[in-house]
């Protein structure tokens, strides 16, 4: 019974390919701004690697080094995670549910603005959630 429990959590990570979802505002991604709209995401095969963004809506694309977030708990429910800093979001998180956590590693850029913010007034980026599905 065990080995058989075991044999469907692997395949459920195996099918579980990204996520997609509906971003309502402009985000960052490296150093690449994706505008809002219909955004989907290809996960790494592996514990880190590269992600794919694309913006359907118009056709921009990215890569960026993505790895499992150790000691998250998965979700029933697909979610795309943005710091925002001022008025401006970056891709953090990607949640695919049952499977894994994928946090996008941070960009010169990111940690530039993040060094200045907390120099400036000692605060946290602004955790942002946007609902999504699996595709």
């Amino acid at each position: 019974m065990a080995l058989f429990s075991s044999a469907a959590v692997s395949t459920n990570a195996q099918s579980a390919y990204g996520v997609r979802a509906n971003v309502p505002f402009d985000f960052t991604v490296g150093d690449k701004t994706f505008q809002a709209g219909k955004i989907i995401t290809g996960m790494p095969r592996s514990d880190a690697g590269a992600m794919t963004i694309r913006n359907i809506d118009n056709g921009q694309h990215a890569l960026r080094v993505a790895r499992t977030l150790r000691g998250a708990d998965t979700s029933d429910l697909a979610k795309l995670v943005f710091r925002k800093y001022g008025n401006r979001y970056f891709l953090a998180e990607v949640w695919v549910p049952g499977v894994r956590v994928w946090e996008v590693i941070k960009s010169r850029s990111e940690r530039a603005i993040e060094r200045e913010i907390r120099l400036a007034s000692n605060s946290k980026p602004e955790l942002v959630t946007v609902s999504a599905d699996t595709q």
